[in-house]
């Protein structure tokens, strides 16, 4: 599944109801395979949790990438009386939706997993979220000593909502070595003369890939480089991110920013692409999860919560993250090691102010000035 995926939903049914019938009435926690009985049996709270969840239907909101659906999946078998239906969305369409829906009072979904800035710059200030800390369960998930930067596990201030298990460099950005002066791009060079009307950019009017970038190129280059990028360089404004990176990849953009990382992955790993490089600046996001206000299945969210931030849980993310991506699968979890050749994308946590903060409150004035610099230019 291309990270450019329109917002359409795809659902996936795990149901293992005919499992009921197999046990003849056993108790949901004894009916656990071994691996979740032994997670639930550390936490009398959680057991409750496990059985109380007992035919509910998990209702959730992923990001478009397959690793997702993957770990889902290893969920679903480990804890198979609960159902889980997961609807595959972009966060900056997820937000306003569930947003809309909840004012019109329909509370349909339980947790939502994947990038947390738009949980944190949208969905957190309209209060549609529940404070995570009250499904945390786990003494190993609870424990802020078995996570790197305690002080990062949440992204604002003004509450605990969205728990962030992984920080990493995203490369949203491409160019093709082909048409850029002397075949490497520098950020300097994005004002070059030569460059003018060959930039194109994911139209940066939410917090997504586009402005995300934007936000990191002005946090080293200051906002007045990003205004005269918009200004004078004759931008190409494209709707979607693997749209932008096809357009690298055809050689109709000599530059895309806001492009799809998993898209360029996949061309390099069938030997093609071979001229379009990685921008040379990746942005710092953070990726985690966050449970819904008034959430119809509250007990599965919890079990599905602490067993995704469990070491069991982390270990698998960074397993199937690493299928589908050339970096990222990383843990902020102290006791989960990134994949192989991953590290590299770990942000240099000693220098931390080095990244734009795009999924914590401190970034987003960051990311609104790009987007507010945006809808000033384009009038």
């Amino acid at each position: 599944m291309h990270a450019g995926i329109q917002p359409k939903e795809i659902r996936i049914m795990l149901s293992r109801r005919r499992f009921l019938a197999a046990t003849g009435g056993l108790a949901a926690f004894a009916a656990l395979p071994k691996d979740g009985r032994a997670l639930a049996a550390e936490s009398p709270e959680l057991e409750a949790a496990v059985a109380a969840a007992k035919g509910q239907t998990l209702n959730m909101i992923v990001d478009p990438a397959d690793a997702y659906r993957e770990v889902i999946g290893i969920f679903s078998r480990k804890f198979p009386e609960i159902s889980v239906q997961a609807s595959v969305m972009h966060p900056s369409d997820a937000a306003p939706r569930v947003i809309s829906e909840q004012k019109n009072g329909v509370y349909a979904w339980d947790a939502w997993w994947g990038t947390c800035t738009n949980m944190n710059s949208v969905a957190t200030p309209a209060g549609i979220l529940a404070p995570i800390t009250d499904s945390l369960l786990l003494p190993e998930v609870s424990d802020v000593s078995n996570w790197r930067r305690p002080d990062m596990l949440y992204t604002s201030d003004k509450g605990d909502f969205v728990f962030v298990h992984t920080l990493s460099l995203i490369n949203q950005g491409a160019y093709d070595a082909d048409q850029v002066p002397g075949g490497d791009l520098s950020l300097d060079e994005l004002l070059d003369p030569s460059l003018k009307g060959r930039i194109s950019i994911r139209i940066p009017n939410r917090p997504h890939g586009g402005s995300l970038m934007l936000a990191q190129i002005a946090h080293e280059k200051g906002f007045d480089f990003v205004e005269k990028l918009l200004t004078t360089m004759d931008p190409v404004y494209v709707d979607n991110d693997r749209q932008n990176t096809m357009s690298v990849m055809r050689g109709d953009s000599a530059v895309g920013i806001g492009t799809a990382e998993d898209t360029l992955y996949e061309c390099h790993k069938g030997g093609g692409c071979a001229n379009v490089k990685p921008f040379p600046t990746a942005d710092m996001q953070a990726r985690g999860v966050s449970v819904f206000k008034n959430r119809p299945n509250q007990a599965a969210a919890t079990v599905w919560v602490n067993w995704l931030l469990s070491r069991e849980g982390q270990e698998a993310y960074v397993a199937e993250w690493a299928k589908g991506s050339p970096n990222g699968a990383v843990s902020m979890r102290k006791d989960v090691a990134p994949a192989p050749g991953h590290a590299e994308s770990l942000p240099d946590t000693d220098h931390i102010d080095r990244y734009a903060p795009v999924s914590y409150d401190r970034g987003r004035e960051e990311v609104q000035a790009i987007i507010q610099l945006y809808k000033k230019v384009a009038g």
